[in-house]
């Protein structure tokens, strides 16, 4: 009984975290579904492909980012499983900081972003032009963005995912709303997706700030950020530290993606557009798949911060085995209802046609990456941060060997065959890595 009840407790406590987590990050594809059926459904393939261009550009620019969140989530959950206030408030101020540096410096750059970006990934000039458009409009978003990925990263840390659930609920449904009214309503096209983005980002960051007073202390917090001691450098070093490698790692990932868009959009328009689609049910997947990753990270996080190995163990393994099964449940979804998924988003025949040729490939995706995500939250959770740079590294100097011969030989069948192989390898190689991991909680305790 014991036994059964400890069980019982830990599926509660895992799914506390990652119930909300799950609702809240599918929420975000969603959205991206809702976007492709209201551009999808435009005479022509190369509005669906501009979307899809625009979500890439701005998904590598702000995902390179990504170490806001991930690294203020590891230091957070460690803070409070240490007990320490004073250690915790200062992790806020400087991750919230730090976000707002960077999305600033962002919009100084963005003419220079933009020529780059396009240069990089070579669309077609008419895929180009309607990009541009969209890119000058929701880059006014990337401060607002930025700080939500710190401040999620504060709840993540604390546990939070309720209230990560509402913001993102906020998000994404008044940016669904916001993009039928802006494309559908006042036929916009797609500049209308991307005001509609960035006003619901906004909206998401200033509520944000309200939801982290709630859950903390205002007073505590002024105070910290009137101590000279919350912004002296040595004290930022481990942040700076562990972002930095975050900061490489998701390079890495980030134009590993990112290259799908550009080698589709080398093989034709249509490859493109039905890449777009194939990119909307990755993000789902994956998405969902976070969920069990992100309870890992709250939970093994805080064991680390307390120094137990056992308790780091179990939380691994009871995050692993949800998340597992989570990875089967999409595999069967994909299988059932995937064509009918992607008539729903799209009436060009040529794109639904060629979905349905690389829906294997989609079946498979969420059972092979499923580790990658796992280990994803537990690596974060230790702030093992160089070993998630060097682990993605050797993954990414893989898919870079096999991209361009799969590609020339079966096509986009091939190109999607290396996506395969890189979300394979990540797993992998992070479960290589893992027992090192578990040394290092031990000789902490």
């Amino acid at each position: 009984m014991p036994e059964q009840h400890q069980g019982h407790s830990s599926r509660r406590r895992v799914w506390t975290i990652a119930g909300p987590a799950i609702l809240a990050n599918s929420s975000a594809p969603l959205i991206g579904l809702v976007d492709t059926w209201a551009i999808g459904h435009l005479p022509s393939p190369v509005h669906l492909a501009s979307v899809g261009l625009g979500s890439v550009i701005f998904n590598y620019l702000l995902w390179a980012f990504g170490f806001l969140r991930m690294g203020t989530t590891g230091l957070v959950a460690q803070a409070h499983g240490a007990g320490d206030a004073a250690r915790l408030h200062a992790e806020i101020l400087r991750a919230s900081a730090l976000a707002l540096v960077f999305g600033f410096l962002l919009l100084g750059v963005q003419e220079t972003l933009l020529y780059w970006s396009l240069k990089a990934m070579a669309p077609p000039a008419a895929v180009a032009e309607i990009t541009s458009e969209y890119f000058r409009i929701r880059i006014w978003a990337a401060p607002a963005s930025l700080l939500i990925y710190s401040l999620t990263g504060v709840l993540f840390g604390l546990g939070r995912t309720r209230a990560i659930l509402m913001l993102q609920l906020v998000l994404n449904i008044s940016n669904g709303i916001l993009n039928l009214v802006f494309v559908i309503g006042l036929d916009l096209g797609v500049p209308g997706v991307a005001l509609g983005t960035l006003i619901a980002q906004w909206l998401c960051a200033i509520l944000s700030i309200r939801v982290i007073i709630a859950h903390t202390s205002l007073p505590q917090l002024l105070l910290t950020a009137r101590d000279g001691g919350t912004w002296v450098l040595a004290r930022l070093k481990r942040l700076m530290m562990i972002n930095g490698f975050i900061f490489v790692r998701t390079i890495f990932l980030m134009t590993a993606l990112a290259m799908v868009m550009r080698v589709a959009g080398q093989l034709g328009e249509t490859e493109m557009a039905a890449s777009h689609v194939i990119n909307q049910y990755m993000l789902l997947m994956a998405l969902g798949l976070d969920g069990f990753a992100h309870a890992a990270e709250a939970l093994a996080g805080k064991a680390w911060g307390e120094g137990s190995r056992a308790r780091f163990r179990h939380w691994v393994v009871h995050t692993g085995i949800w998340g597992a099964a989570a990875a089967v449940a999409y595999a069967i979804l994909f299988l059932v209802a995937g064509n009918g998924i992607t008539a729903l988003l799209t009436d060009l025949p040529s794109v639904r046609e060629l979905v349905a040729e690389l829906m294997p490939f989609v079946i498979a995706l969420p059972l092979v990456s499923i580790w990658c995500y796992h280990f994803d939250g537990v690596f974060i959770g230790a702030t093992a941060a160089a070993a998630m740079m060097t682990t993605m590294g050797l993954a990414f100097t893989v898919y870079l060997a096999l991209l361009g011969s799969l590609t020339d030989r079966w096509g986009l069948h091939g190109l999607w065959g290396a996506v395969l192989v890189f979300m394979a390898l990540r797993g992998i190689a992070q479960a290589a890595w893992y027992p090192r991991l578990e040394k290092n909680v031990e000789a902490q305790a």
